[in-house]
């Protein structure tokens, strides 16, 4: 286990060519700070991406030493990167936030938080284990025993069980990609992850079929596993780039495109050639690897049927600011036979989600949802599609939370010939259908 230690400062990251002229290149021009969902909630300079790389620098020039409250401050970012998307200057704010929590992982402040978190981490590298206990929640679900726990905890600590709370609901069978037949020569792989196969088995199925009805012979790696992105963002880097050198291996060297259905997953896989780019052996496997990554609305031909649902789509920050794959989902679901579709207007706000960070600031995640969710419901929409699992597990809970007749489901759940129904707001007894 990493001992936590007392560092004063980040003083070590000067040695960090991209760190160090990342920070130096923030101009302090204030064009980020609307677009960061944090500062929207606490209103605090430190909380937006210019104050955070103010407080950088000062502490990587030894001016600033860490302290509980630096460390609250970066803990505060949603890592969506809104900020990178509008910066003139080409800050690697991702980059710099990751470093920095690098570093933070192994200080004192918070330490107990640190290892439960690490242990967490730590299960979504055991993919075959999850499933198993998502098999379990799963049962766990059916017998709402998960609610009487939520309110025996809920006397003792409200916090807790409001995280309890966030626990998401088991979509479906686990997707286990050992027992998929794949295909002898395909054209396209298909990334099955960690937390969407075993919670959200019904979505990555539904991703096979969109890719199979698309004319794709499709493979899936039995030996793949997490991507590695919350542990990243965790600043669990060694344990990240680890993960990133099992899915490289798991997927071979040939030259295909690698389908994924997870936009966060997407993202931390498209960056695996940064990641690793320090790495000789793996430096160059990295970089070929992430040129194959496609997220799954760049490889669907979706087959048009008549259907009658009034589609809003919430595009996750990880295609919207970083990807930039913007405005492909209402083309594909237009072309799906939903003519009746929209994108949420821009403004509508952040799901709140944010890997971890919905765990970590429950009331800010919450309070970030709840405009969003008030923009969902005045769209007047029967489904609201997402493609990030993080999102959608919120979005859904949340509109649960409301009453509310609004569905939330994967994109790639509304683009197939079948086309899922909407799912029932209580979870399926297990052993029957799906």
């Amino acid at each position: 286990m990493t001992q936590l230690k007392v560092l004063p400062d980040l003083t070590a990251l000067v040695q960090d060519a991209t760190f160090r002229q990342g920070v130096l290149r923030c101009v302090r021009c204030s064009i980020c700070v609307p677009q960061c969902p944090s500062y929207a909630v606490f209103r605090n300079e430190a909380d937006s991406p210019r104050g955070r790389v103010q407080l950088m620098r000062a502490s990587m020039e030894g001016r600033l030493k860490i302290d509980a409250a630096f460390e609250q401050h970066m803990d505060r970012c949603v890592g969506c990167r809104g900020c990178e998307d509008v910066c003139p200057s080409a800050v690697p704010f991702g980059h710099l936030i990751d470093r920095t929590r690098e570093v933070l992982a192994t200080t004192a402040p918070n330490r107990t938080r640190k290892r439960v978190v690490r242990m967490g981490l730590r299960l979504l590298g055991h993919t075959v284990l999850l499933l198993w206990l998502v098999r379990l929640l799963r049962v766990v679900q059916w017998l709402r025993l998960d609610r009487a726990a939520k309110a025996v905890v809920g006397l003792v600590s409200r916090k807790a069980a409001a995280r309890l709370a966030k626990v998401p609901r088991v979509a479906g069978t686990p997707f286990d990609p050992r027992r998929i037949e794949s295909a002898a020569v395909p054209t396209v792989q298909l990334f099955s992850g960690c937390i969407m196969p075993a919670a959200l088995g019904t979505a990555q199925r539904a991703s096979l079929q969109v890719l199979e009805q698309s004319g794709h012979a499709v493979a899936v790696p039995a030996t793949q596993g997490c991507c590695g992105a919350l542990h990243q963002h965790a600043g669990e880097r060694e344990a990240a780039a680890a993960l990133a050198r099992a899915n490289i291996e798991a997927f071979g060297s040939g030259t295909e495109p690698i389908s994924v259905s997870s936009a966060g997953c997407g993202l931390a896989m498209k960056e695996y050639g940064k990641l690793l780019a320090d790495d000789p052996v793996w430096a160059a496997r990295a970089s070929a690897f992430a040129s194959r990554v496609r997220d799954l609305e760049e490889l669907a031909v979706p087959q048009a049927r008549p259907r009658s649902l009034r589609v809003v789509v919430q595009e996750s920050c990880h295609h919207r600011n970083v990807q930039r794959i913007r405005g492909r989902a209402v083309p594909l679901l237009q072309q799906a036979g939903y003519v009746d579709s929209t994108t949420l207007p821009i403004g509508s706000g952040c799901c709140g989600s944010g890997g971890i960070f919905g765990a970590l600031q429950p009331e800010a995640a919450n309070q970030l949802r709840g405009t969003l969710l008030d923009s969902i419901e005045e769209s007047g929409c029967d489904v609201v599609a997402s493609s990030n699992p993080g999102c959608l597990m919120f979005i859904r809970a949340g509109l649960e939370e409301r009453g509310s007749h609004i569905k939330a489901q994967h994109l790639a759940e509304l683009l197939t010939t079948v086309g899922a129904p909407p799912l029932p707001l209580a979870p399926k007894e297990p052993g029957s259908g799906e």
